[in-house]
């Protein structure tokens, strides 16, 4: 059931040992997430760390009556799923998080997995490893917004998401790169013509 945790966890830090991986997966538990279900909501403390073994969930906001995509977190991409601020500093998350199809995960408690973060030497590196990672995915989709094209933008999910685009309803991705759904629907066109 850990393997696939193993794996991951060895590509960020190849000398972690199995022993310190035990520590960390002993105070795990399995959980299913059917498509729709919250994970986190909008004014609660996220009192949990996920880490998708299959499945697929997205951060969003909702403003002014809008739901717009924050992020998404993939079984293939970027596994580990929370609401960072909220589960770092145990205050009210300003996102929610849903699954965005069937979902296995394994699942941690904040008051089990934080005292590892902030103590253990080998989890101190993996968690300020994680958080550099996160911090270097915010920035770079803050530039793109900032500087490249609505299609530049497209494109850079493709990369960035491979086969998402097929997971995920279009409105939610068009929110995600911060244009209309129409808009998307234009620059899809060309591929739907090319296949």
């Amino acid at each position: 059931m850990t393997a696939q945790f193993t794996a991951f966890v060895k590509k960020i830090i190849p000398t972690m040992s199995d022993e310190d991986i035990k520590l960390f997966t002993s105070t795990s538990r399995a959980a299913e997430f059917h498509k729709g279900q919250l994970f986190v909501k909008e004014g609660e403390v996220c009192h949990y760390l996920l880490f998708i073994q299959r499945g697929l969930f997205r951060y969003y906001i909702l403003h002014e009556g809008n739901d717009i995509t924050k992020d998404f977190a993939v079984d293939t991409q970027n596994p580990f799923c929370t609401a960072y601020t909220s589960f770092m500093l145990q205050k009210p998350s300003e996102i929610w998080i849903e699954a965005m199809e069937p979902s296995q995960t394994l699942i941690w408690n904040a008051a089990d997995v934080l005292p590892l973060f902030q103590e253990h030497p080998a989890w101190l590196r993996f968690a300020k490893m994680m958080a550099e990672r996160l911090f270097y995915r915010k920035e770079q989709k803050e530039i793109e917004l900032l500087k490249c094209t609505a299609e530049e933008r497209y494109r850079r999910f493709l990369t960035d998401f491979p086969g998402l685009s097929q997971r995920v309803p279009q409105y939610h991705i068009a929110t995600y790169l911060g244009i209309t759904p129409e808009s998307l629907s234009r620059i899809r066109k060309p591929d739907a013509k090319r296949t």
